[in-house]
């Protein structure tokens, strides 16, 4: 049977590693397949995603090496806070380091930096579906976190280049005029710029925290030339990381001619969730600020995936 839906699944911020990754992909695939037998074989889920982790990785652990070192001029804690409020330092700065080198200029004058190489790994994803699935296979995507911002800067840089504003294209972005090269396949080049793309998942977005202090905020256009598709963003109460989107309407400036992209509140379905992975997760994440962690495995999700993929 031809695959109908390639599923592509993206992390957030943080340490991660690759076999983690690929793990909680095959856990996610579990789950889909328990609750869509029948038409699970025509869903393509690309076991690696795209896993962008291992960019930034090595200088994170570093500065984290030297931050834990009282020796280094580090921190001087005792063994409580090492095994408690260091555990959150780590993922600060891990996690605010990853949303700075890949959304954010770097400050060096290393134009292929971190925002180049991730939009690499998406485009690189996306060619391998189609090698495997070919044109007329509908694209899913998935993304947790951070990997909201990435993917949303793919795709607006996309657009921006399919609707002939390479002038307006971040420099960095493997669509600027410096960096982007033709496949010479028109059907390749449509299919890497996301118009198979069917349904965006969003889950613990957080979006609004890198775009709230701009004057006029933006979606990507859902209903571009050549792009259809809806966006769902799922969120939890406890999860201070995971927003809903809608409400960045206010920040969107009606009245400024040709600018791409629309209000979110056009774009954008939220779906407030109590996230958890089951009764394990309900116990010791749903309440709190791990419920970042627990969307991939949460009921309303799963089930919200597997209409989109059947």
């Amino acid at each position: 049977m031809p695959y109908q839906y390639a599923l592509l699944c993206m992390h957030g911020m943080g340490d991660l590693g690759a076999q983690e990754f690929r793990d909680d992909i095959a856990e996610l695939s579990k789950k889909l397949s328990e609750r869509m037998p029948a038409q699970f074989g025509q869903v393509y889920i690309p076991e690696n995603g795209v896993f962008y982790s291992d960019i930034t990785q090595d200088e994170e652990i570093k500065v984290w090496k030297a931050m834990a070192n009282p020796n280094q001029g580090g921190l001087d804690t005792g063994w409580i806070r090492r095994e408690t409020i260091n555990r959150l330092r780590k993922f600060v700065i891990y996690g605010f380091s990853d949303a700075m080198a890949f959304t954010g200029f770097d400050g060096s004058p290393d134009v292929s930096g971190p925002y180049t190489e991730v939009q690499k790994r998406i485009h690189n994803a996306l060619l391998e579906i189609y090698t495997k699935c070919g044109k007329d296979v509908k694209i899913v995507i998935l993304t947790q976190s951070l990997g909201c911002q990435i993917m949303s800067n793919y795709l607006w840089d996309a657009q921006l280049h399919a609707g002939g504003m390479s002038e307006r294209i971040d420099s960095r972005s493997i669509w600027s005029k410096t960096k982007y090269v033709s496949t010479g396949d028109a059907s390749l080049d449509e299919f890497l710029h996301l118009k198979s793309l069917k349904t965006w998942f969003s889950t613990g977005c957080n979006i609004p925290i890198f775009v709230s202090g701009f004057k006029d905020v933006r979606a990507v256009d859902n209903r571009y030339p050549g792009y259809n598709f809806e966006w769902i963003n799922f969120f939890d109460y406890d999860d201070v990381l995971g927003w809903p989107l809608k409400p960045l309407k206010v920040l969107f400036n009606a009245d400024k001619a040709g600018a791409h992209g629309r209000s979110y509140d056009e774009v954008v379905t939220d779906i407030q969730v109590n996230a958890n992975d089951g009764i394990l997760g309900a116990i010791t994440s749903s309440w709190n600020p791990f419920a970042h962690t627990q969307y991939w495995g949460d009921g309303t999700v799963l089930n919200e995936l597997v209409k989109k993929l059947t």
